[in-house]
């Protein structure tokens, strides 16, 4: 190896560090033109507390229910059932999605079925959840799962129509078996569209934890969002919104952050 390969070798990580070094500043300027712009607007505009609170009302609010030790489990709560439905979730769209791939009679038979229930508005499915499976974790979790496993079946079914004919002609040549194929071939080239399908699944996911929470539960983020509109605490109400930004950008990036481990050449 030459001396001119080791220097663009390094120049590469030196080149992305610096990439991600000014997406991150870049970020970190918009957030801080959005707060100051808010901060003016209710200053300028006295606006009252109760329709538009500072930012730094919201900061003291998030403060307080971190500092007093009740923001903690309203957040592990909701963020363990966001990690249970998605994780269901994945597991039965991909099984579902693998079903559709193989078998043109299942999509045939199935696929108008799943597209029907995936279509009604879940705005008006999760009263009915509630009825069915009560107050508790069934309904919520429901949920999340019918929200979450849609955009990974499609994924799925996507990323194994990538799968060639030439890729099959040589599954059949080394004699591999339904089971083997599937993990040697047919996951690997449904990869991408995996991710891609599971960035969308933890949102959807996420959107789905908090709906439940907000209509049935008595624990989560979702709960302290219904607590802040009853009591008319808008920085409280405010907090829990922003946190469930938070929660949801950080689902978004590990997923991402899978993809970059899980696919090097993608980066």
């Amino acid at each position: 190896m030459s001396v001119r390969d080791l220097v663009d070798e390094t120049a590469v990580p030196r080149a992305r560090g610096r990439f991600d070094l000014r997406r991150a500043g870049t970020a970190a300027l918009y957030l801080a033109v959005v707060v100051g712009a808010w901060h003016l607007y209710v200053t300028l505009a006295d606006v009252p507390q109760y329709l538009l609170p500072a930012p730094g009302a919201v900061a003291e609010s998030l403060a307080g229910l971190a500092s007093s030790g009740e923001l903690w489990p309203h957040l592990g709560y909701t963020v363990r059932n966001i990690v249970i439905g998605l994780v269901s979730g994945i597991l039965i769209g991909c099984a579902l999605g693998w079903v559709l791939a193989s078998s043109p009679r299942a999509r045939m038979l199935l696929a108008p079925y799943v597209v029907l229930f995936q279509a009604a508005p879940k705005i008006a499915v999760a009263p009915l959840l509630v009825l069915w499976f009560g107050l508790g974790l069934g309904s919520q979790l429901t949920l999340v799962v019918m929200l979450a496993f849609f955009p990974m079946m499609i994924a799925m079914t996507l990323g194994l129509g990538e799968v060639t004919d030439d890729m099959r002609a040589l599954g059949r040549v080394l004699a591999m078996d339904r089971g083997r194929f599937l993990l040697r071939v047919q996951l690997p080239a449904a990869l991408p569209a995996l991710f891609a399908g599971a960035r969308i699944a933890v949102i959807d996911a996420m959107t789905g934890a908090f709906l439940a929470e907000y209509l049935s539960a008595k624990q989560g983020l979702g709960y302290l969002m219904v607590m802040g509109k009853s009591t008319y605490d808008t920085p409280q109400l405010l907090a829990a919104v922003l946190l469930t930004v938070v929660v949801g950008l950080t689902g978004f990036g590990l997923v991402g952050l899978v993809e970059r481990i899980a696919l090097p050449w993608r980066r």
